[in-house]
């Protein structure tokens, strides 16, 4: 029987243990030898990517390769979809670099001659993981994901920089970057912020590809059920925000806004980020908390998720820079209206439709002066569900990825 072709996927990240250090360990985890563990939630961006792929087509095996600063050696699972997800040991450098010998000599030379992979990577640069991964298994094929804004040496070298070091960090970046985007087949991009900047380092096949959303899921239900069943209160203005909690994402910006706005409202915040982070935000929202406008709801399920964006009146969305965001499409695939910063696919698509309030990145009068409009009366149009379904559903996202593949070995399309 021939061996079918292999989509590796790979993350330059090693699982964020930090953040969940609160949360229960994932269903899958090992223990380690110096009494600590590592483990699979299995939902991150390549694993779900790896899943969708493989609902619509049996032409290809996929694997998810993560590094993890905590494993003592390679620990695989499979999936029930046949997926495989492996940890490889990996170190920190002094420079920031995350590298892993093993996962750059795990498939063997007879191997690599006898059968085709395609390597499915994300950039943040070429370096580390990266690099060694196109270094080790150069001859095969290469996908580069943009999953967030394409920024690119060019976009820092020309910028003033009091720090000489740095000047000629990102130089030597632009160089590396060269060389190593030549091995690159094809590439997929969400928004088109600096796309002209790629066309100095890059003169492949582009396409232009957001994460995606279970559109089965992710829809209209009943809102007051959604309350109900949330404890929400039935006759408040509720704004929700879904978002990993950090300094990009700009909630304590939000938080200061809506410490001024005296309308009766409940802004709800799901997601987490580091215990400080998390303790310097509730800090900032005293007042709030005090008079019951803000509720933190900590890390949620997609399961959950589907209550919470139907419980609510705004989506808001507030992040410095963003690919898509994920978040806003499901806010969006359960028809709630969205306030957000004008960076990412979801703020063009939204602009082009001319539907939500897109507003500036640090534009923070502009914040206020929004949200004072929207709970005076001033309404916010949504997204029409088809508009949304032909952009995010999963199905969609698939096919044009497995498209890809397939173009790349010279398959059928």
């Amino acid at each position: 029987m021939k061996e079918k072709i292999k989509i590796i996927h790979i993350m330059n990240h090693p699982p964020a243990y930090e953040e969940y250090s609160d949360k229960p360990r994932p269903f899958v985890n090992w223990d380690t030898p110096d009494g600590k563990w590592v483990g699979i939630w299995g939902y991150d961006w390549a694993d779900q990517i790896a899943n969708e792929c493989l609902k619509i087509s049996s032409e290809f095996e996929h694997e998810v390769w993560q590094p993890d600063l905590r494993a003592d050696k390679i620990y695989s699972y499979t999936f029930a979809n046949g997926l495989i997800h492996r940890l490889f040991p990996a170190v920190k450098k002094e420079n920031g670099e995350i590298v892993s010998q093993l996962m750059n000599l795990f498939i063997s030379k007879e191997n690599l001659m006898r059968n085709k992979y395609i390597f499915h990577i994300a950039y943040p640069h070429f370096s580390g993981i990266n690099r060694g991964i196109i270094d080790s298994y150069k001859d095969q094929k290469f996908i580069m994901t943009f999953h967030s804004e394409i920024y690119l040496p060019l976009n820092y070298i020309f910028k003033f920089q009091k720090n000489f070091f740095k000047k000629v960090h990102y130089i030597k970046n632009h160089f590396d970057a060269k060389k190593y985007f030549r091995y690159i087949n094809h590439i997929t991009y969400q928004n088109d912020k600096n796309l002209k900047t790629l066309a100095n380092y890059y003169n492949g096949p582009l396409t232009r590809i957001t994460m995606g959303v279970d559109i089965n899921k992710f829809h209209k239900i009943d809102k007051d059920e959604s309350r109900k069943r949330l404890n929400i209160p039935l006759d408040k203005k509720i704004l929700l925000t879904v978002s990993r909690l950090n300094p990009l994402k700009q909630v304590d910006k939000l938080i200061d806004i809506l410490q001024k706005i005296d309308y009766d409202f409940l802004f709800v915040l799901v997601g987490h980020g580091t215990r400080e982070y998390e303790q310097f935000l509730k800090k900032k929202a005293e007042k709030l908390i005090n008079e019951n406008k803000i509720r933190f709801e900590g890390y949620k399920q997609s399961e959950e998720l589907i209550h919470y964006y139907n419980a609510a009146d705004l989506y808001l969305h507030v992040s410095r820079s963003e690919g898509g965001s994920v978040s806003v499409m499901e806010a969006m695939a359960c028809g709630l209206p969205v306030f957000c910063t004008d960076t990412g696919n979801t703020a063009e698509v939204l602009k082009e439709n001319n539907a939500g309030v897109v507003v500036g990145i640090c534009d923070f009068k502009m914040w206020e002066d929004k949200l004072f409009g929207y709970f005076a009366g001033s309404p916010v149009k949504t997204l029409d569900e088809i508009i949304v379904k032909r952009y995010y559903a999963w199905e969609n996202i698939a096919i044009k990825l497995v498209s890809i593949y397939n173009g790349l070995l010279g398959l059928k399309k």
